[in-house]
């Protein structure tokens, strides 16, 4: 493999295992250490998915300047350097450590996305025509299996952590963790070549974001993504909370079969690529969209009585289809968008897969609230229906995949 492309994975793999591991449950622990506001709390740790929208800024932007090597490696050196600061903020008072935090967690996860775009371009004008087709699989594999390990030592720490009441240590020492990882990847960051410095043709911002969606094939990667990232609210995002508040599983539990399940996932990324390499990415992604149907159907049928046979099965199932959802969308984009105006292709995509996200997630917690209020003895049983919106979420979601322009294999 190439020397470039095995940087950009090698950068890959430590920057966002450090980025996912500074996300979720680690930022709610963060969180309940400085005994926020849960409404606060909960907007905090939905930040990587509201903050989506300034994709479409700095992809804009990237399309737009000339000294592009500076403006990727700036803002790619910014975020890297505010999120450790996130979790050193323990070593303040907590009075001045919680605005600390808030501050420097909102910076590094508005810029990270605002670069997000420009990245994504930097790495696929580089790698194009230089790698095989697997490339994007390989990939997402040694992502998975870093990220794997980040993760179990991140939550050993806290559970440590929580167990002797050494809340302020066990933070200091995931700052210190989260700093080697974006220390080595700046490392390789600034060894990473030049990206092309050739200016898109100048438009204004709304003919930019409206060129996306004249793009016939484009537009149809962009609608099945978009169903996809609404209905997943009511099968994935749903499932986190049913399994803690309805049927009540212990942390220890979940963090183990989570664990399982992205080491299946990441070994089962290269099974995809070669998958699709016979049936083509969007027959692959619909199979994976079948699959996430079934899960939502397993979901209906979960009971504390069968929770310890079913959880196991489903969260396996429920994480296998992202080792080929990820990078078929990826490449599916890649064909059908043009090589200038990537970056902007990719920040719509982003966009308006955030405004699907948060559309889904409110429309899952009015479907929670109505079920509750119409019948609250019987919610437990009540709440499955919404994993069938989910169901057939993703079965329409597989359709449109299979409808997507024939060139696209």
């Amino acid at each position: 493999m190439q020397k470039n492309a095995r940087n950009f994975i090698l950068d890959n793999s430590l920057s966002m295992s450090a980025y996912w591991v500074c996300s979720g449950t680690v930022i709610a622990s963060l969180t309940r250490y400085y005994d926020l506001p849960l409404a606060l709390s909960s907007i905090l740790t939905g930040l990587t998915s509201t903050l989506l929208v300034l994709q479409l800024l700095g992809g804009f932007l990237y399309t737009r300047t000339r000294a592009r090597l500076l403006f990727l490696r700036f803002s790619n050196l910014l975020w890297r350097l505010f999120l450790p600061m996130v979790f050193f903020s323990v070593l303040l008072p907590k009075n001045i450590g919680a605005p600390v935090m808030i501050f420097t967690y909102f910076c590094g996860i508005a810029i990270y996305q605002f670069a997000c775009p420009s990245q994504t371009d930097w790495l696929v004008s580089t790698v194009e025509g230089r790698v095989k087709r697997n490339y994007y699989a390989i990939r997402e594999m040694f992502f998975m299996l870093t990220f794997t390990a980040v993760f179990c030592t991140v939550s050993m720490v806290i559970n440590h952590a929580d167990l002797t009441q050494t809340h302020k240590t066990g933070f200091f020492i995931i700052a210190i963790l989260i700093t080697v990882l974006f220390g080595a990847s700046i490392f390789i960051l600034l060894k990473l070549p030049a990206p092309d410095t050739t200016p898109a043709p100048p438009l204004p911002l709304r003919k930019s974001f409206a060129e996306p969606f004249h793009n016939k094939p484009f537009r149809g990667v962009l609608c099945t993504n978009m169903l996809w990232s609404f209905s997943g609210m009511f099968i994935g995002n749903f499932a986190a909370i049913y399994q803690i508040r309805i049927l009540n599983l212990s942390f220890t539990q979940i963090m183990i079969w989570a664990t399982v399940a992205n080491l299946i996932r990441a070994l089962a990324t290269p099974l995809m690529a070669k998958l699709a390499a016979r049936v083509g990415w969007k027959r692959t992604v619909a199979f994976c969209l079948i699959i996430l149907a079934c899960v939502a159907l397993g979901w209906m049928m979960v009971t504390p009585e069968n929770i310890l046979i079913l959880f196991p099965i489903l969260s396996i199932l429920g994480t296998l289809p992202f080792a080929g959802m990820g990078v078929g969308f990826l490449e599916m984009q890649v064909d059908t968008a043009p090589a200038a105006s990537r970056s902007l292709y990719f920040s719509v995509t982003a966009t308006m897969n955030g405004l699907a996200s948060f559309a889904g997630s409110m429309v899952c917690s009015a479907l929670i609230e109505t079920i509750l209020l119409l019948a609250p003895a019987s919610a437990n049983g009540n709440l499955r229906i919404i994993f069938c919106v989910g169901l057939v979420g993703a079965l329409l979601s597989a359709v449109l995949s299979l409808r997507i322009r024939s060139e696209v294999r």
